[in-house]
């Protein structure tokens, strides 16, 4: 009777045991699927938008007018991101989420011509929700991209 009680005992460990692994398994996975879904729909565009513009930014500098590329950012910015923050907001965090809001009520906004003449007049221009949703996005990309890898 010992021996059919061992017995049922050890199977019924090893069936919960196996559902339990399963489970963890599958979170974990699935966890795994989340992430690769934020970093491949949102973050990496955003990350790889603000980064070319930084590049274009520079070319600006050397061979172009950097007052004019500088006065069309968030139009320019805004054009590009719209469509990437609109279909895959629903991927970001509490801070990226605020982020991206502020940063789409500061390019709708600002007023390009105003922007020009303030950057002419060495006028301060208020960019301190782009500087800042900018900073989230590349704090987020890096790191989500480090803890996928791991």
């Amino acid at each position: 009777m010992s021996n059919l009680l061992s017995i049922i005992l050890v199977a019924s460990l090893g069936v919960i045991g196996n559902i339990v692994y399963f489970r963890y398994q599958s979170k974990k996975e699935n966890g795994k699927e989340v992430l690769k879904m934020k970093l491949i729909n949102l973050l990496l565009p955003l990350f790889i938008t603000l980064k070319h513009d930084e590049i274009n930014l520079e070319w600006a500098i050397k061979y172009d007018d950097p007052c004019d590329f500088d006065s069309d950012k968030p139009g320019r910015l805004f054009n590009k991101l719209i469509d990437i923050i609109k279909n895959n907001l629903y991927l970001a965090d509490d801070e990226l989420h605020e982020a991206c809001l502020n940063f789409l009520n500061w390019a709708e906004l600002s007023d390009e011509s105003q922007r020009y003449q303030d950057i002419m007049n060495n006028v301060n221009t208020d960019d301190a929700d782009f500087e800042k949703f900018k900073k989230v996005v590349y704090e987020r990309y890096h790191a989500e991209r480090k803890k996928y890898l791991s």
